[in-house]
């Protein structure tokens, strides 16, 4: 949607531009559910990366609501400064990196019969995945 059919549907709200707030903005308190999956995939080490760069630019920035751009580069344009969820989501990223155990209480057990169609996509083959497969790539 551009122009006109852009400012109808979405009402001409100012803050509800393309990669801005809703529509596509980066938001710093979701750190903490992309640390949780990173440690269920068995990935902790792009969480830590994430986590370090976070570190970095989040006090630096005074600890903004949401970020502006496909690249997450400005704050956004109606960002509030020192949000707690933004604090919170940090620091929940940290505590489950220093205790990956923690992540269980945060998850479910997986439906299997959908695991098996996401599974797929993480092999280079593009064959069925059996239940067993699929479950292979959960790490528990």
């Amino acid at each position: 949607m551009e122009d006109d059919e852009w400012r109808i549907i979405t009402g001409s709200d100012p803050k509800n531009t393309p990669w801005s707030y809703h529509n596509g903005g980066s938001w710093p308190t979701l750190l903490w559910q992309f640390t949780l999956a990173c440690i269920k995939m068995g990935r902790p080490e792009l969480a830590r990366r994430a986590i370090a760069v976070a570190e970095e630019k989040l006090a630096a920035d005074k600890w903004p609501e949401y970020y502006d751009t496909r690249s997450g580069r400005f704050i956004g344009k109606q960002s509030r400064s020192y949000q707690t969820w933004t604090i919170a989501g940090f620091l929940t990223s940290k505590m489950l990196l220093e205790n990956p155990e923690l992540a269980s209480i945060l998850t479910c057990d997986e439906d299997l019969e959908l695991l098996e169609g996401c599974a797929c996509c993480l092999s280079k083959k593009r064959t069925r995945c059996s239940r067993r497969a699929a479950k292979s790539h959960v790490v528990e």
